[in-house]
């Protein structure tokens, strides 16, 4: 591990965007682990909020004198179709059973990754999600180590979590984003920390309306016409055919209504194509929804600030990034009534929370038809993710964390 020189620099950054309490309290934490050794573990490095968090998270640790190195599994296809189906049964999906051939596919890369980064040295492991979990169990004299999810575990497939809190045995806590979404009957200490964005990305930093206006015409936009949003991977659980239907609803009483579903690629989600290929289908040729993938920071940026509402109504959600993006750059949405989506909309404040096809369509229309209260709506829910939703608010919540682990 390299030798990290304290450097606050990068923290001072944040100061337009933050409290001067926090900025200390940072500072604070962090002299309590100077040199301090740790490693953040994820499936991919590209794809999904978590590697887009650790973007931001791993450069200010470091400025921060502590010795944060970040990797990501080396596995194969198998190993990600495995991972997916275990995925998709925590979330509530039945139809997944372990064989000895997939325990052996999930517990084979574990195994491997282990041995490859037991080479070096840490102080702590901190592993997000199922796909490294085993790391620890494999990892011989492994450091203390936090698992962390960021997804919502549902009870309705009990023998996959069966199966995988038995590498619980290997950590030294939890942390959840919501706290429901702790199983019954957790064994070991767990906590809250909630993700965050961070206001200093490309994604997040304030674009004018014109720039915005000029990058969606280039998309193949009508900009005087409405646009509506769903910026998320193509995947069922964010129910993308959903918004479609809604769409569709809306569009009765909105004729000229064009809809962005704009996701990405993660190397960790091998249907990612398969949805989408379905998505197409739905869609059917109508030339005002334009499906796009993988498109740039920038771009996103511009559809989440020049879209008269954003949609993200994901069946299951553990917490939902682009609600929070959306929402920062004061566009009100329209989410489903799941997970971490429920701490960032206050129903009829700065969105609607909703259950099916049917209320997101009327939703859509309630807006559209009410443009005071669209932004009113919008100005409100900059307001609450600039208060509770910035990274330094989730980095000075994982220092907290890190100094009670490692002590």
């Amino acid at each position: 591990m390299q030798k990290i020189k304290n450097s606050p620099a990068l923290l001072k950054s944040y100061l337009p965007f933050i409290k001067e309490e926090l900025y200390e309290e940072i500072l604070e934490l962090s002299k309590k682990l100077q040199g301090a050794r740790i490693l953040f573990l994820n499936a991919t490095k590209y794809g999904g909020g978590v590697a887009e968090i650790l973007q931001a998270e791993i450069p200010l640790l470091n400025s921060l004198g502590i010795n944060a190195a970040w990797e990501n599994l080396e596995a194969n296809e198998d190993f990600y179709k495995v991972t997916k189906a275990i995925h998709n049964s925590l979330q509530g999906e039945k139809s997944f059973t372990f064989t000895v051939k997939t325990r052996g596919i999930y517990e084979s890369v574990n195994e491997k990754n282990a041995k490859l980064l037991s080479k070096q040295k840490f102080d702590l492991l901190f592993i997000h999600d199922p796909q490294p979990m085993a790391i620890p169990f494999f990892w011989p004299n492994a450091p203390k180590s936090i698992w962390r999810c960021h997804i919502q575990i549902s009870p309705t497939n009990p023998q996959v979590w069966d199966y995988l809190k038995g590498f619980l045995k290997s950590y030294e806590s939890a942390t959840f984003s919501l706290e429901e979404f702790i199983p019954k009957g957790l064994k070991i200490p767990n906590r809250i920390v909630q993700p965050a964005i961070n206001p200093l990305s490309p994604k997040n930093k304030k674009i004018d309306l014109e720039k915005a206006e000029e990058i969606i015409k280039k998309l193949g936009l009508n900009t005087k016409k409405s646009i509506i949003s769903q910026i998320s991977r193509f995947d069922p659980w964010k129910d993308p055919l959903g918004v479609i239907q809604s769409y569709r609803l809306a569009k009765k009483e909105f004729p000229d209504l064009q809809l962005i579903l704009a996701g990405s690629a993660a190397s960790d989600d091998p249907e990612n194509f398969k949805i989408m290929a379905f998505v197409k289908k739905e869609a059917n040729k109508d030339k005002n929804i334009k499906i796009f993938s993988n498109l740039d920071d920038i771009q996103i940026n511009a559809i989440q600030t020049f879209s008269k509402i954003i949609l993200q109504k994901s069946l299951r959600e553990g917490f939902g990034l682009t609600v929070a993006e959306a929402l920062y750059k004061e566009t009100p949405v329209i989410g489903g009534d799941t997970g971490g989506i429920r701490t960032q909309i206050f129903n009829g404040k700065d969105g609607y929370l909703v259950k099916s096809v049917e209320e997101c369509g009327q939703r859509i229309i309630d807006l559209l038809n009410n443009n005071t209260l669209r932004l009113k709506m919008g100005k409100a829910g900059k307001t609450i993710i600039a208060d509770k939703f910035l990274l330094p608010r989730l980095v000075r919540d994982e220092l907290s964390l890190f100094v009670d682990t490692i002590k």
